[in-house]
């Protein structure tokens, strides 16, 4: 099945920060997109809704809310409607939540995931394709590329916990049902319309607004960022590169560009795109964050010919231009504040 075949697809998360952006392009490629999303309050539900009006609106996308841990609502979407491909990108984000709230993690990650994926197989949906994490690889790597075949996983947060157990029911899922089924594990995604818990995020709007951000530790951990836009193009390219795949696949690839970081340097390039410095009081490190980030991405390159290549600074400064913007400025300490 080629890209140029249309396809009916559902897109979870689709409020989301990539789950608007994958929805918003796969319906300006002709394809019939129905989104849904639960618009938690982890953050901003207003940021979810100005989303929506600027990605999804434009293109009459149509999106649902649906609590998708309920499994008599979603065994109702799939027996109303039928679709080519699931691209499943629901889910809790996150590794600081309190212990408190650790029941958020299994309610999305683990409840939904598989309620969906269930629905999916049970339905005959040939393509599941879902949003994994490079938090799966945990500590120890010594900032050495992570290899989907050859570095183990080893979560140290409860949140990356999850998205293990994810591959691990999507794989099972494959071989007992032969739908096709693909994890993608992301690498700190980040560019406009972004989440507001991530430090880049924080860090502009601490600069913007003059007030200063938790800085956690002392900025020597390591993240391969990757812009949105190199994201959603990959998300489409391997969907549509699952779909001509043999019934019972299944697989695992990471999604970064191999470029990482320290939050330091992310300061520092922020700061230089700003011309000023960016506010902040210096906090204990938090023990669930990893060490470091880095994506071999030859297996990604491998089935689609190309891998994220943004720069941190050209994609910080089309953050920054977005972030600026008067509508989007005006909003952005609300939108951090909102993080429970």
């Amino acid at each position: 099945m080629g890209i140029g075949a249309e396809l009916r697809i559902l897109v979870t998360g689709a409020a989301g920060f990539i789950g608007s952006s994958v929805a918003a392009l796969l319906s300006q490629q002709g394809h019939s997109v129905l989104g849904i999303d639960n618009f938690s309050s982890y953050y901003s539900i207003k940021l979810k809704n100005a989303r929506k009006e600027a990605l999804l609106d434009p293109n009459n996308l149509s999106l649902q809310s649906i609590d998708l841990s309920d499994v008599n609502e979603v065994r109702s979407l799939f027996s109303k409607e039928s679709f080519d491909v699931v691209v499943h990108l629901a889910a809790q984000p996150g590794v600081r939540i309190p212990l408190n709230n650790w029941d958020w993690y299994k309610r999305d990650n683990l409840d939904a995931f598989s309620n969906v994926i269930l629905s999916s197989a049970q339905n005959k949906v040939p393509s599941f394709i879902y949003a994994s994490s490079s938090s799966v690889y945990g500590n120890g790597h010594n900032g050495a590329p992570l290899h989907e075949l050859h570095t183990k996983a080893h979560p140290i947060s409860f949140y990356g916990a999850t998205k293990l157990s994810n591959e691990i029911l999507a794989e099972a899922c494959s071989k007992q049902t032969g739908i096709k089924t693909r994890g993608l594990r992301f690498f700190t995604v980040y560019g406009p319309w972004g989440r507001p818990d991530m430090v880049y995020f924080r860090m502009v709007t601490s600069a913007l607004v003059n007030e200063p951000f938790q800085f956690f530790g002392h900025g020597t951990v390591s993240r391969d960022f990757t812009f949105i836009d190199d994201v959603t193009s990959s998300v489409s390219d391997l969907m549509f590169e699952l779909t001509n795949r043999d019934k019972g696949t299944s697989d695992i690839v990471n999604v970064g560009g191999g470029m990482p970081i320290s939050i330091n340097e992310c300061l520092e390039i922020i700061e230089g795109i700003l011309g000023f410095k960016v506010p902040f009081i210096r906090v204990k490190a938090d023990d669930r964050d990893v060490d470091s980030t880095n994506a071999d991405f030859a297996y990604l390159k491998s089935l689609i010919g190309n891998f994220p290549k943004t720069t941190a600074k050209d994609g910080f400064e089309r953050f920054i231009n977005w972030a600026t913007l008067q509508t989007i400025q005006s909003n952005l300490s609300s939108w951090v504040k909102s993080v429970n």
